[in-house]
């Protein structure tokens, strides 16, 4: 059993999912873009692949003249560090790597302290500066704070134009530094908030690509939970994650749905003989969809179940696989099913058999339901559920029927093994 990572591609070579025409379109229209600065989003819900596209699209600009990348996952820091000093701090080390930048980096860093006092981010401001300003100075900057709105001005002015013209240094005239923010909405709303507020002290005249990386879903939580106060009787649709974005990103582009067969040619080497299997992969279709990080965990835990299945009760081939496959899935999703087949094992079969008897006789299909016991009443009304039964023998030549009651209590107890503890009301 060889474990898939949640790694993502590094590469356009290691492209699972069909990323690649995407990836150089928009690789394309970025070295086309000007004037610069430029943010781009690159959008996607938890799981569908952001970090590969990330990943891929860096690659393409190695080896491109005058194009330096930085990439900087704000969830490393959050909670721990301000990300916003996070940030900064990441790239100004990657412009110190020019010697000729040092002391232009120092004065950045001095600027950026300011504007973190300034900004409530004191505690933050000698990380930000990677040590470049060391406590005392931090103290001699306090003490000498301007109550001057020209003087506040004139120090976030001067910060974007030092900056600009660092990283015009940094990658030449026509050149361009891409900042990837992956992973932003992995980070608490406010460290979110802050990432995103704190490009506006970079964007002025500065020769930069910002690409970020986060679910336009979770930005809208994010966005309503930080401004939907300070609204003061505002409509709630005018906090949306859409709305606040159009302020920051001026090139959107949402990943494309991942097809399924590019999903199943991707991860049928890592399920033995179940890769050919129609009657697996419907299940996998019905019950999980397309997500690939969720496909993926999914694709562990049975192979672990199979192989401590098999070690405790013998070989029973594609057979057993198969129905450990489709009770994984009932465990996720179907929990009431679930809690109830610890319960009446043999629920499993006679509810199958019900489908069976539907199928067959679709416009029987009250008169069926009516005959179910009491206990599995309820779920002649899950449709999610009956769907997922429906792959079986009636449907699917390889498929095996639903196991006998006493197989299911071996199974269940093969999940708690391989899978670690059920939850509660699992039958524990």
């Amino acid at each position: 059993m060889i474990p898939l990572t949640d790694n993502p591609a590094q590469s356009l070579d290691q492209d699972w999912f069909g990323f690649d025409p995407y990836v150089r379109e928009l690789h394309a229209a970025v070295l086309a873009a000007e004037p610069l600065p430029l943010t781009v989003g690159v959008f996607g819900s938890w799981g569908t692949g952001k970090s590969s596209f990330l990943q891929m699209w860096r690659h393409l600009f190695d080896g491109v003249p005058g194009t330096r990348t930085v990439w900087f996952n704000p969830w490393k820091y959050d909670r721990k560090v301000e990300v916003w000093a996070a940030l900064l701090h990441t790239i100004l080390a990657e412009i110190e790597q020019n010697e000729g930048l040092k002391d232009r980096a120092g004065r950045l860093a001095r600027a950026a302290t300011w504007l973190s006092l300034r900004a409530g981010l004191g505690h933050a401001a000698s990380l930000a500066t990677a040590g470049i300003i060391g406590r005392e100075d931090i103290d001699a900057l306090l003490d000498t704070f301007s109550a001057e709105d020209a003087e506040e001005y004139r120090r976030v002015n001067g910060f974007e134009h030092e900056f600009a013209d660092a990283v015009e240094q940094f990658v030449g005239p026509e050149g361009r530094l891409v900042i990837f923010i992956d992973d932003l909405d992995r980070c608490t709303p406010e460290a979110a908030v802050t990432v995103l507020e704190s490009l506006k002290l970079f964007l002025g005249q500065a020769r930069c690509v910002f690409v970020l990386a986060l679910d336009v879903d979770v930005l809208a939580a994010v966005a309503t939970n930080k401004f939907g106060a300070e609204l003061s009787g505002a409509p709630q649709e005018a906090v949306s994650g859409m709305a606040y974005l159009e302020k920051i990103v001026q090139l959107p582009f949402f990943l494309p749905d991942i097809g399924f067969p590019s999903l199943r040619a991707a991860l049928a080497p890592y399920v033995g003989d179940l890769g050919g299997s129609d009657a697996f992969w419907d299940l996998v279709r019905i019950g999980l969809g397309t997500n690939p990080r969720r496909v993926k965990r999914y694709v562990n835990v049975l192979n672990l179940a199979a192989a401590v299945h098999r070690r405790i009760h013998g070989d029973d081939g594609a057979r057993r696989r198969l129905q450990l496959a489709e009770l994984l899935i009932i465990r996720s999703e179907h929990r009431a099913f679930f809690h109830t087949l610890t319960r009446q094992p043999d629920a499993w079969r006679l509810l199958e058999v019900t489908v069976e008897q539907i199928m067959q006789r679709p416009a029987g299909r009250d008169l069926v339901l009516a005959q179910l016991p009491p206990y599995l009443a309820s779920f002649s009304r899950d449709e999610a559920l009956l769907r997922l039964l429906e792959t079986c023998p009636g449907a699917y030549n390889d498929h095996p029927p639903a196991p006998e009651g006493h197989e299911v209590v071996q199974m269940i107890s093969t999940l708690r093994v391989a899978s670690g503890p059920l939850l509660p009301g699992d039958g524990e």
